[in-house]
């Protein structure tokens, strides 16, 4: 998901299609979610190495 916003509030774009603010939040929110899963799980795998 490529995540893109604008220096004018009301353009908020995610993949290049316009969407509204509160989409692109809680598209935006969900993204950094995964990845905060995604990282917990790389780390998970370290400390089981140790």
């Amino acid at each position: 998901m490529r995540i893109k916003h604008h220096n004018c509030a009301s353009e908020w774009f995610i993949d290049g299609e316009k969407v509204s603010e509160s989409a692109f939040k809680r598209r935006y929110a969900q993204a950094l979610e995964a990845e905060n899963e995604a990282l917990h799980a790389k780390l998970a795998a370290i400390y089981d190495l140790l």
